[in-house]
């Protein structure tokens, strides 16, 4: 659903209430309240720092990112939705459509840059690599002791390996607007490592899914 794109000015304390000065519609207060609660779930579930003024700040940064990755998708769409109505030749819509994606791509990667860098003001590397858990509704955490557990004698080398694609996937899918979306980043970097596991490596993925459920169902015996 599009939401209502409203311009503000950053403090980095206090923000939340800046922001929601500015939310002039009564759905732009909605949503406001959905990222601030959805940020809080995040720092409860991933993060361990105390209430009080800093988990505060940390909050807001949160708020605005999500704030912000809404605008450029909303500009983004609505820029592909006007294309399309446009009735551009096909060749000449997708070269226009790429040009608008590569746009946007560059305003999420400049957000993020700038979304770390004010993070790390007040959080460890830790920390902040719980938030970018959180956001990626713990995929990364998730897969990686999937492939580990499925496939017990993996080298350190293809742990690795495994371990920063999947790195890679959760910094793409930190910057996507929905939850399908973040999940099909995960998926299409699932898809690498599975074609490095078998094609590069030789492991039969199919049955060491197969021994995998095995040893799960006597665990549950």
């Amino acid at each position: 659903m599009k939401r209502s794109i409203i311009v503000f000015c950053f403090m980095a304390y206090g923000l939340f209430p800046i922001i929601a000065q500015k939310a002039e519609t009564a759905e732009a207060r909605q949503y406001l309240e959905v990222l601030k609660k959805r940020s809080e779930k995040i720092l409860d579930q991933y993060v361990e720092i105390p209430v009080g003024e800093q988990r505060e700040k940390v909050r807001d940064l949160m708020v605005r990112q999500y704030w912000d990755l809404n605008k450029v998708h909303d500009t983004k769409n609505t820029k592909i939705e006007g294309l399309k109505k446009s009735g551009l030749p096909a060749g000449k819509f997708e070269k226009k459509k790429n040009g608008v994606e590569k746009k946007a791509e560059k305003k999420l990667l400049k957000l993020q840059k700038r979304y770390i860098k004010n993070l790390s003001k007040y959080l460890n590397e830790e920390q902040i690599d719980g938030i970018k858990e959180g956001m990626t509704l713990g995929a990364m955490a998730h897969n990686y002791r999937g492939f580990t557990e499925m496939i017990p004698t993996l080298t350190s080398e293809e742990k690795e390996y495994i371990r920063q694609q999947l790195l890679d996937a959760r910094n793409k899918a930190m910057n996507m607007g929905s939850s399908e979306e973040k999940q099909a980043i995960f998926r299409q970097y699932k898809g690498k490592i599975n074609n490095y596991l078998s094609e590069e490596k030789g492991y039969d993925l199919k049955k060491e899914g197969e021994l995998w459920q095995e040893r799960i169902k006597k665990a549950k015996k």
